[in-house]
């Protein structure tokens, strides 16, 4: 036996002890090691997928500045990640950020957020894949419409959906491409463009072309979710926990790494799309519809443009693998706990590849099912992208609360990584970035398009938490906190 593999061995027998420790059976393929747990986060990000549908977006609200509302967001969700790589240090289960809240906060508390968290990530999936059809649309040149639209996402569903099903090293691979492909997209857009593409002086991060006149931080406020919308995703490094090799070490590792690595790609992007852009008056008036697409096309030509969409397109599709895989494993350990409807069959693995065969079904259904309203709704992605986000960062709060009451009542990390002594000041400042951008998130910014339209993502919630609720009476799920735990419940 080589070294490496008796190294790997002592590791995934540290990992399985621990979880034993926490009351449950090591029945995962520990198949994953850290470039791929890496993988999974930051294909999950999708900082170049994200930064190509959203830069119109941005520049219309208040201009290039906007690029600094991106550096605030990503300093703020540093401390989120800080937050969840100590509890997913502490608590390497499948599941994620369910896990810690449940450990953290008690039973119900874990609940609530892993129900909202459930309908975020199945949101996130299907928008994702609606989100890639302008991509696909480009590319083979065909005129976009629903119909196009919602085959084009269905399609891509379904390539991630395979993926999923044929084993966790092709999940792992499938996601790793993503990775190159942003690389390559990172190579093109922050690097090549921001060398040879530069037609704009520094001095345009600072003016605002005229936009947001009258009220500009309200207008920075908008611009600012381009960076809510893409420095997520960080947290599916911990939703497959059970899957890696050296998990407590490995987890925080590659959260931090989706976060700076992540975070770092999406600004280079931006200032390359940004000193590229040949005309950023018409970008700004909202006259050039693809302003991203300009500057490539300006910088790279026709043959760059068409590397540029493949890119998108991959990076699309892994970002979709990554989340259905994290959705699985969410719904696996729900009913591994006996903690929603049809326990038995969705806490089950399946097969020599130890997969949640049911668990897979169900994520796939519903992905596709949400991905149908598209035939009838010219707007769907935009939509489920909205709530999606917005339950996220609810959910993310809801971990950030139980680890700082946890805290406070005398609860240390015992994992590989710790925030020691700087473990409160870090936690409050996670929350009230949190609290910040859920309120930003919901703002409603359409009083034109009456009181649901712009109350919708609200209603959506607060319907979520009362489904769960009543989920959570007829289960008769106990306050108390679990045994072991050193923390009082919430």
């Amino acid at each position: 036996m080589s070294k490496h593999t008796e190294t790997s061995s002592g590791k995934d027998a540290s990992e399985d002890a621990r979880l034993l420790a926490l009351g449950y059976r090591p029945e995962f393929n520990r198949v994953l090691g850290l470039f791929a747990d890496f993988s999974l986060g930051y294909s999950y990000m999708s900082p170049m997928a994200g930064m190509f549908a959203l830069f119109a977006t941005a520049l219309v609200a208040v201009g290039p500045p906007f690029f600094w509302t991106m550096l605030v967001v990503l300093l703020g969700q540093l401390f989120v990640c800080l937050v969840f790589a100590e509890a997913a240090s502490a608590y390497p289960i499948a599941g994620g950020i369910y896990q810690w809240a449940r450990r953290l906060g008690g039973q119900r508390w874990g609940f609530l957020t892993a129900w909202i968290y459930l309908f975020a990530l199945i949101g996130t999936g299907a928008g994702i894949s609606a989100g890639g059809a302008p991509f696909l649309s480009v590319l083979l040149g065909v005129q976009p419409s629903p119909e196009f639209n919602a085959i084009a996402g269905i399609s891509i569903a379904l390539i991630a959906i395979l993926a999923n099903f044929a084993g966790t090293r092709i999940l792992a691979r499938t996601t790793e491409i993503g990775v190159w492909a942003g690389l390559i997209g990172l190579a093109i857009c922050g690097g090549y463009m921001l060398v040879f593409g530069h037609v704009q002086p520094v001095s345009v991060l600072w003016d605002s072309f005229g936009r947001g006149e009258g009220n500009y931080t309200s207008a920075l406020f908008f611009a600012s979710l381009i960076g809510v919308w893409i420095f997520y995703g960080f947290e599916a490094c911990g939703d497959l926990a059970e899957e890696v090799s050296g998990a407590s070490k490995a987890v925080p590792r590659a959260m931090l790494m989706t976060i700076i690595c992540g975070g770092g790609s999406a600004l280079l992007m931006t200032l390359g799309l940004l000193f590229a852009l040949p005309d950023m008056q018409s970008a700004v008036d909202g006259t050039l519809a693809d302003p991203a697409g300009a500057a490539v096309l300006q910088v790279m030509g026709p043959v760059g443009m068409k590397i540029t969409l493949v890119c998108l397109l991959a990076v699309v599709i892994s970002a979709v693998t990554s989340v259905i895989a994290s959705t699985s494993r969410l719904l696996f350990s729900l009913g591994r706990d006996k903690m929603i409807v049809g326990a038995s069959l969705l806490g089950t693995l399946k097969g020599p590849r130890r997969l949640p065969v049911t668990a897979l079904w169900v994520t796939a259904t519903l992905t596709i099912l949400i991905l149908s309203i598209g035939f009838v709704s010219s707007n769907a992605a935009t939509q489920i992208i909205s709530f999606a986000t917005t339950g996220v960062y609810v959910s993310f709060q809801m971990v950030v609360i139980a680890s700082l009451l946890a805290s406070l009542r005398g609860w240390r990390a015992d994992g590989d990584f710790k925030l020691g002594s700087a473990g409160l000041v870090v936690k409050v400042i996670a929350l009230v970035f949190g609290i910040a951008s859920i309120i930003n998130l919901m703002w409603p910014r359409t009083p034109e398009a009456g009181w649901l339209s712009n109350y919708l993502i609200l209603v959506s919630i607060v319907v979520i938490v009362a489904l769960g609720l009543i989920q959570m009476l007829m289960l008769n799920m106990p306050k108390e906190p679990l045994q072991g735990q050193s923390s009082p419940s919430i």
